[in-house]
Formats: C-alpha cells, sequence, structure tokens
C-alpha cells in the first residue's frame, strides 16, 4: 500500500511540475491577455508570476532599504560600491497586474501595484505614466501631472502626450499658489514641498526657486537656500529679489565677502533699495568696515527716514568711535519702536553732578 501511495504522489508530483509555468511564461501569457482585453485571466497570471518571486523581491526591497540609509562613506565602503543596481524584471510582474486590475475597474489596488513596481524600479516610466492615468481618471490632476511629468523625463511617449494633453504646465501655478499660503501659514516645510512641485512641473519656474530658497532661510537652512537661490539666477539673472535674498543667506553663514558682492549689484541698479543697504552694511560689519557699514546705513535711512533699525545700527557701528551723533541715532531708534536701542539711548544721558 506504501509504494502504491508514493507511487501517486510522485506521479501527482511530476504532473504538477509539468504543468508549472514559468515566470518569463506566465508575463508572456499575462501580456498576451491584456493585448486582448481578458483582463480577469491576465490578473491571475500576474498574480503566479508574483507569487513565484515574493522572496526574491522582499530581499531586494530590504536591501535598497539599507542602502537608501546609508551615507556616502557607508555606500563606498558596502558591497555595491557603485550604487545600487535597480532589477527592472521584479517590477514587470506588479506593473502587469496593476494594468490586469485597472481593466477589471480595480482602481485603487491597481494604484498599490504600480507604486509597488515604482519602489522596485524607480526610473519605471510606464508605471509613473499608468498611475498617473489612474489619479486623472480620479479627478486628482496634481498627482496626475506629477507622474506623467516623471515618466515624461525617463522617455514614455504616451505620458509626453498626455502630459502636454492635460495642460500640465498649468499646474504648476497652482501648486505655487497653495506653497504661498502654506508659507504665509509659517508652514515652510508644506510649502516647500508643493514649491518643488511646480518647479518639477515647470523648471522655469523661478518664483518658486526663490521662495523655497526663503522656506529654508526660515528654517535657518542657509547652504540649502543659496542652492536654490543660484538656480533662480540662473533662470532671472537680473532679479533684485533673487540678489537679495542671496546675499542675506551668505551674511547668514558669516560669507560677508559673496554676500556684499551680490548686494553691490543690487544698489548698482536700484540706489534707494533700502533692504540692500541694511543687508550690505552687515556685510561690512562683518568685514569690520566700519566706515562703509555707516555709509550704507546713512543710505538707508535716506531712503526710509521713519525706520528706527538703520538708526540702531548706524549707532552700534559708530559706538566705538568718538561721533557724538551715536547717541542722536540710539534715542531715534528708541522714539521709533526699537526695543534694543532704549536701554542705550538712556546710557547717553549726562550723570546729574554731585552737590
Amino acid at each position: 500500500m506504501k509504494s502504491k501511495y508514493f507511487l501517486s504522489l510522485t506521479f501527482i508530483l511530476i504532473i504538477k511540475c509539468m504543468s508549472a509555468q514559468s515566470l518569463p511564461e506566465l508575463i508572456k501569457n499575462g501580456n498576451a491577455k491584456i493585448a486582448s482585453s481578458d483582463f480577469t485571466g491576465a490578473e491571475s497570471d500576474f498574480s503566479k508570476a508574483i507569487k513565484v518571486n515574493v522572496t526574491v523581491v522582499g530581499n531586494y526591497l530590504d536591501k535598497l532599504k539599507k542602502y537608501n540609509a546609508m551615507n556616502e562613506y557607508q555606500r563606498s565602503t558596502s558591497d555595491m560600491p557603485d550604487g545600487f543596481v535597480y532589477k527592472h524584471d521584479l517590477a514587470v510582474p506588479y506593473f502587469g497586474h496593476g494594468l490586469a486590475l485597472a481593466g477589471v475597474g480595480k482602481q485603487n489596488d491597481a494604484l498599490a501595484d504600480f507604486e509597488k513596481a515604482i519602489s522596485i524600479d524607480p526610473s519605471y516610466g510606464d508605471a509613473f505614466c499608468e498611475r498617473g492615468v489612474i489619479y486623472f481618471g480620479q479627478g486628482d490632476k496634481n498627482k496626475g501631472c506629477i507622474d506623467l511629468l516623471s515618466a515624461k523625463v525617463v522617455g514614455s511617449e504616451k505620458a509626453k502626450s498626455l502630459y502636454e494633453k492635460n495642460a500640465c504646465s498649468d499646474v504648476s501655478t497652482a501648486f505655487l499658489a497653495t506653497g504661498n499660503t502654506k508659507f504665509d501659514a509659517k508652514d515652510y516645510t508644506g510649502a516647500i514641498s508643493d514649491y518643488n512641485y511646480a518647479v518639477q512641473l515647470n523648471s522655469e519656474s523661478a518664483d518658486a526657486l526663490i521662495k523655497a530658497g526663503e522656506c529654508y532661510m526660515m528654517l535657518k537652512k542657509y547652504d540649502k537656500a543659496i542652492a536654490y537661490f543660484k538656480k533662480a539666477q540662473k533662470i532671472v539673472p537680473d532679479n533684485l529679489v533673487v540678489l537679495i535674498d542671496k546675499g542675506s543667506a551668505y551674511n547668514s553663514i558669516e560669507n560677508f565677502k559673496e554676500a556684499f558682492n551680490d548686494l553691490s549689484i543690487v544698489i548698482k541698479k536700484d540706489p534707494n533699495n533700502y533692504e540692500a543697504f541694511m543687508q550690505r552694511g552687515l556685510a561690512c560689519e562683518g568685514m569690520q568696515n566700519l566706515n562703509s557699514a555707516i555709509y550704507d546705513y546713512s543710505e538707508a535711512i535716506r531712503i526710509k527716514p521713519k525706520d528706527g533699525m538703520a538708526y540702531y545700527k548706524r549707532g552700534l557701528a559708530n559706538q566705538d568711535g568718538k561721533n557724538k551723533s551715536v547717541c542722536k541715532d540710539f534715542k531715534m531708534a528708541a522714539s521709533l519702536g526699537i526695543e534694543e536701542a532704549k536701554s542705550l539711548a538712556e546710557g547717553c544721558n549726562p550723570k546729574p553732578k554731585a552737590d
């Protein structure tokens, strides 16, 4: 009896092995069924294909996660010194499964599959494109345009056509507007995200680059701010706002020479720019050129005679000298509401003579 049982079991296993399809066959059959609109059959084939590689994909994604968490030194000394090698073939079954699910109307499930395919191969243009199509179908034009742009960048002709057809460049303006709203609400991190989307959708959006840089200024991440201002300057080299912003950022990291250069360009083009004189005065102070700083603060006072900060700054720059106008500057600054100047103004009052 036992021998008959083992013979039967062996026969069943042989039949199963003979009937089992290889991964390439499953993918080929699934694609053929999608082409003939047999989405239910395709879904079955791609489900089997996913199961074949489920362990391999899990190990691959674990390795990718660890690689992404490494710093540059760790990457250079790892077993992947030349970078992580993405395995496109592992993403294909998920993409096919997503197409099949979309074909039977399971859009949200299809999104999950396209996201999985993209996580495996971040340059999978077709997956970005199809995910973007679903987003459009769900009424989310913003996400749809972002995905179509990503697909377009890696060469998807279908995505390029759909991107232009849906006027995605217009969405950049919408992201800029929402970014401005978040900026005004002091949600600088959220604003940066929207500004970056605006730039992705329109690489010539200097306004978005400038505003993102200003967000990084508010977050005191000055190096990142300067990087954004430089990108904006390449697009609008004569824009005074970006020059003032960049000069201010350089002052914040005590690179006073670069700050002076940027702000001097602004002043040459706009001799009545209060902010440029104030910031250049700060740069001059940083370079220990107090006479030039005093000149710049005086020019700022000329432009805005009712702004106390320039009086206060000029008074500070003059403190070590014998100029009698120091007390006048502190008193004027105090009268114009500069709290820091009040104690200095009071110190200027002559001491009463002793009896």
